[in-house]
């Protein structure tokens, strides 16, 4: 019985990112981005927010967090670069590596982005009711707290 459910939750967790991605991420990012003057995509902004996050990074390590390879993660952060939005600092301790750090240009921009993602994920989920809204906040909140769990 166990085994069945464990193997059960597996497929299901699995399967609820791309959703994400597919219904929320993709859908809404897309028609945000087409109010900026900036020609960025949703990797791009991926980017910026691990590094939000995390703090100056190796390229290795936030293609890491994406999984992006290598190779286009020198094509994403060189964009990012020429546009002033982030900028590459040598590493402290190792004079030949290079981090990847947010310019407050690029700061700036991830904040009115997210302020429209924000307002327009509310838009969309304007159509639920009070109760279909709770039972996604309660779900999304037990699904956090696991996924906390298990790292």
């Amino acid at each position: 019985m166990r085994s069945d459910i464990l193997g059960t939750v597996a497929v299901d967790l699995l399967s609820i990112p791309p959703l994400i991605f597919r219904i929320i991420r993709k859908k809404l990012v897309k028609t945000t981005f087409a109010d900026i003057d900036v020609d960025i995509k949703l990797p791009h902004f991926e980017i910026m927010h691990v590094l939000k996050e995390e703090g100056t990074l190796h390229p290795a390590e936030i293609g890491e967090k994406l999984l992006i390879a290598k190779a286009q993660m020198t094509y994403l952060i060189d964009k990012l670069v020429d546009l002033n939005l982030v900028e590459r600092e040598m590493d402290s301790a190792d004079r030949r590596t290079l981090n990847i750090a947010l310019t407050d240009k690029g700061r700036k921009l991830l904040d009115e982005q997210d302020d429209l993602i924000i307002n327009a994920v509310r838009d969309n989920m304007a159509s639920l009711t009070d109760e279909e809204l709770e039972t996604l906040l309660s779900s999304l909140r037990n699904l956090r707290d696991t996924l906390f769990k298990l790292q």
